[in-house]
């Protein structure tokens, strides 16, 4: 049985990170945290998309912790909510029990800096050779009020967007050959067949909502 389902759009639907603004969310928001001590607190935060980290707003200032891993989810006023693992955060979309479904949006920055250059090599040099030199907002600039007034000079940062599960702590790649590895020879033919009858498409949500049903009981043996 799916015990959470996040209903409606994120804060970060219909936003368009910048150089300026490489950030999840639109602004900064307030937010429940869930740390791995089983304390809870509450704060302004936003989602960096360089590391992946969380950064924090008090007053005017952005500032960021060390102890990244110590957060182990956040909950949005809107009811979404992000599970850290493997060092980055993942939208929950669906959890069980045993599996969590998981949206990650990453920064794409080699993307960013990637041009075309004589014969089609590339003219760029690497993505952390030139992000020395980038003016990156919540990195180079601390400053909430600075950034958000001029998040629309910066350059639009493409995003990579890619669903996974989030099984026993470890992230894996929403595909039928990952969730294979994870089952038994006799529960894999069963999961090729329920996959068929279904029409199951692993770049719907639905279909992987689906998946994340029918694996559940199986991965809980």
């Amino acid at each position: 049985m799916v015990l959470f389902a996040s209903l409606g759009g994120s804060v970060s639907a219909q936003h368009e990170p910048t150089t300026m603004w490489p950030y999840l969310f639109e602004d900064f928001t307030d937010a429940t945290l869930y740390f791995r001590s089983g304390e809870k607190g509450k704060a302004r935060v936003n989602i960096h998309l360089l590391h992946n980290d969380l950064h924090y707003l008090n007053g005017s200032k952005i500032f960021t912790t060390d102890n990244q891993n110590d957060v182990a989810r956040i909950v949005l006023p809107d009811s979404s909510a992000y599970m850290r693992c493997e060092n980055l955060y993942v939208e929950v979309l669906d959890e069980t029990p045993q599996a969590v479904l998981g949206r990650k949006t990453t920064g794409d920055f080699d993307r960013l800096f990637q041009g075309t250059g004589a014969y089609g090599t590339s003219s760029s040099t690497s993505a952390t050779d030139q992000l020395s030199s980038l003016q990156l907002g919540g990195i180079t600039n601390l400053n909430y009020d600075l950034i958000r007034v001029e998040r629309e000079n910066g350059q639009t940062l493409p995003l990579s967007v890619r669903f996974c599960f989030i099984i026993d702590n470890q992230i894996v790649n929403a595909n039928k050959r990952s969730i294979s590895k994870l089952l038994t020879k006799a529960d894999q033919k069963e999961f090729n067949a329920f996959l068929k009858k279904n029409k199951v498409k692993w770049n719907k949500v639905e279909g992987l909502r689906q998946v994340l049903e029918y694996i559940s009981p199986l991965l809980a043996k």
